[in-house]
């Protein structure tokens, strides 16, 4: 009967994990949008994108993570994010 324990305290870490991450991902961003071009459009999570904007984005996580640029937990974490947008009609 521990199996049903574990998969609670388990769900519980990974939750606490995933908010963790998301706060640094916020982080993160707010620093990068003061490094880059003022002129720049800013990511905004709540607008909504087109299905061919989000596969661009998708295709340019792939691209940083493939060269190095990001380790795979914030790889998964964005490609999770961006299909979560991507509208089936």
């Amino acid at each position: 009967m521990a199996t049903g324990r574990s998969s609670f305290a388990k769900r519980q870490r990974d939750m606490a994990k995933k908010a963790k991450a998301a706060a640094k991902r916020e982080k993160r961003l707010d620093k990068s949008e003061f490094a880059d071009d003022p002129d720049s459009e800013a990511d905004d999570s709540s607008a909504t994108l087109s299905n061919d904007d989000v596969m661009a984005r998708i295709a340019e996580l792939h691209r940083r993570y493939d060269d190095g640029e990001m380790d795979f937990e914030t790889f998964d974490e964005q490609r999770v994010e961006l299909m979560a947008q991507i509208s089936v009609d």
